[in-house]
This record gives C-alpha cells, sequence and structure tokens, in this order.
C-alpha cells in the first residue's frame, strides 16, 4: 500500500488557523518551533517532501495531527498522548485489557487537575502503560485524586484541562526535582521548545528530563540537572515527548 502524502493546503490551513500565516512570517515561526531552517519549512510548502522527517513535530506545533496533514482523517484535532508508567519489581501486576473489570471513565472531578496512580522516574522509567479509551479519557483506576487550586491561580493556567499530575522517583533532576516531588504535565505542548523540564520516554519508559533541540539536526539533547548524570544526544525520532513540566509541588520537610 502506497504511503499517505503530505497535504500542503491543510498545512497552510493549520498555520494561517494557529495565526501564522505562510506569507507573513510563518514561516519563521514554524521553523522555530521544529527546529528546521525557513528555507526548509518553504521547501516542504512547495511540495517537495511527500513526508517531512519532522512531521510529527510540525503537526504538534499546529496543535493537529499528522494524520490530517496526510489525508488520513477530516478530523483536524490533535492525537491525544497517554502517559506510560514506572516499573516496580515490589509491585503487583498490572491488570491488563482481558481482564480488566472496571472500564469507568474517571469519576467525576472533585478538583481541577487529576492525579495519576503512576510514577515518573527521575532515571529510567518502564514500558508499561496507561490505558485510556478511543476518545482520550483515562479509565478510573488510573486517577487516585485531584488538586484544587484557587480562581486566582486557575486564572493564568492555560490547558488546565490537558494537565494531569504524577509523583517522581529519583536523584537525576536535583536540586530542581526532589524524589517525591509531584509534578504536572501539560500534554498539548509535545514539542520540546523551548527548552525546559518534559516527561518523553527514549526507550526506558517516562522519565523527567531536560530537553533541548539542537538547532539545524535530526538531534535532541536529553539533560539531567543532577551532574552526576550523563547527558544524551538522541535522534529526535527516537524521543517520544508526552508534555511539558509546567509546574512542581514538593515537601520541604
Amino acid at each position: 500500500m502506497a504511503k499517505s502524502k503530505l497535504n500542503t493546503d491543510r498545512l497552510r490551513e493549520r498555520m494561517i488557523a494557529a495565526g501564522h500565516d505562510p506569507e507573513k512570517g510563518g514561516q519563521t515561526w514554524l521553523a522555530g518551533q521544529t527546529g528546521m531552517s525557513q528555507q526548509g519549512v518553504q521547501s516542504i510548502l512547495a511540495g517537495s517532501s511527500s513526508r517531512p522527517r519532522l512531521l510529527r513535530e510540525i503537526a504538534a506545533s499546529l496543535r493537529t495531527s499528522e494524520e490530517y496533514l496526510l489525508n488520513e482523517t477530516d478530523d483536524p484535532a490533535p492525537r491525544r498522548e497517554t502517559l506510560v508508567s514506572t516499573f516496580d519489581p515490589d509491585a503487583p501486576d498490572e491488570v491488563t485489557q482481558d481482564d480488566r473489570t472496571d472500564e469507568t471513565p474517571p469519576p467525576s472531578p472533585k478538583g481541577d487537575i487529576a492525579n495519576l496512580a503512576i510514577r515518573g522516574g527521575l532515571g529510567l522509567g518502564s514500558r508499561e502503560g496507561v490505558e485510556t479509551f478511543d476518545g482520550g479519557e483515562i479509565y478510573s483506576d488510573h486517577v487516585n485524586g485531584f488538586w484544587s487550586f484557587p480562581d486566582v491561580v486557575k486564572a493564568g493556567w492555560r490547558n488546565m484541562p490537558q494537565v494531569y499530575s504524577i509523583p517522581v522517583t529519583g536523584d537525576s533532576m536535583e536540586p530542581t526535582l526532589t524524589s517525591g516531588s509531584y509534578v504536572f504535565i501539560d500534554m498539548t505542548h509535545v514539542v520540546p521548545t523551548p527548552e525546559d523540564i518534559y516527561a518523553c520516554d527514549y526507550g526506558d519508559g517516562l522519565t523527567i528530563k531536560r530537553l533541548q533541540m539542537i538547532p539545524r539536526s535530526d538531534k535532541i539533547m536529553v539533560m539531567s540537572d543532577n551532574d552526576r548524570y550523563a547527558n544524551y544526544e538522541l535522534r529526535r525520532e527516537d524521543v517520544r515527548v508526552y508534555g511539558r513540566v509546567v509546574a512542581w509541588f514538593q515537601w520541604r520537610g
């Protein structure tokens, strides 16, 4: 079966919808969002590439899906990502999809942000998954509570319905994040720009790391704030970004 090809008309449409007309500075904006050169964006808009290497980053920047840009769906809404949990050898086995008896959506919110009953590693994570319905709702047994915030805080917090909280373990992000902290992840922000702390998976499961895209290359730097840990330069396609850490909470004792 032939691979789908990029629809440049849809690409232009989504750029304009995002407020960045490709003929009025939008090419430079998209280049900055994805780490490409302006000439590279111009070439893609001209139809030189049927399936750009950074298509995922392009779609995320434009709040749409790769499938929409490839004419595989008529729904321009972005595809929802799901988080993965951290492996705990002492924990009971995960219930599989076939064995699940509680397939109800999360309980009615009693707060503003759902706290997930999983952990993100500040070191290595695992490939265990958090299951969702097709609509992106997380199963109720993954949610163990909700965080509430005063209106003055919520007024300045964008994308709150797409933010989840998870506890983290490990010391690779000290002194910024300590083991036992709770991080709040905005799952609409899946392109790691600007440099910041993100929830990601580069082969070892869910981890919380500082990410920096290397301009004019297909590489991304995965960094720990703790100097005792090495940094990694990886291919962008090998790093899956689940969202940006927009806040955290930690007890100071």
